[in-house]
């Protein structure tokens, strides 16, 4: 779905409760980057099989999204966390 679309129809806690389930902890991000609003990797990968060979597969653990916030009330990267925006 579109970034708008994510917006107004996953609720923070909806939000929430998909990353916690499935052991995953988001530093920033907001609605917009919500899993449920991406497509199933599995169902793109499938159509794209004459095209790509698997190599492998991963499963984030730990997640820095953009957000709207200004730098200084984001939260704290955990200590040992690489973090692009302040290597």
């Amino acid at each position: 779905m579109s970034r708008s679309a994510a917006k107004q129809k996953i609720t923070v806690q909806q939000h929430k409760e998909y990353l916690e389930n499935r052991g995953v902890k988001l530093i920033g991000g907001g609605l917009d980057e919500s899993p449920q609003a991406y497509k199933r990797i599995q169902e793109v990968m499938d159509s794209q099989k004459d095209l790509v060979d698997i190599l492998g597969t991963f499963q984030p653990r730990i997640v820095r999204m953009a957000t709207d916030e200004q730098p200084s009330r984001r939260k704290p990267v955990p200590e040992g966390i690489a973090d692009a925006e302040n290597d």
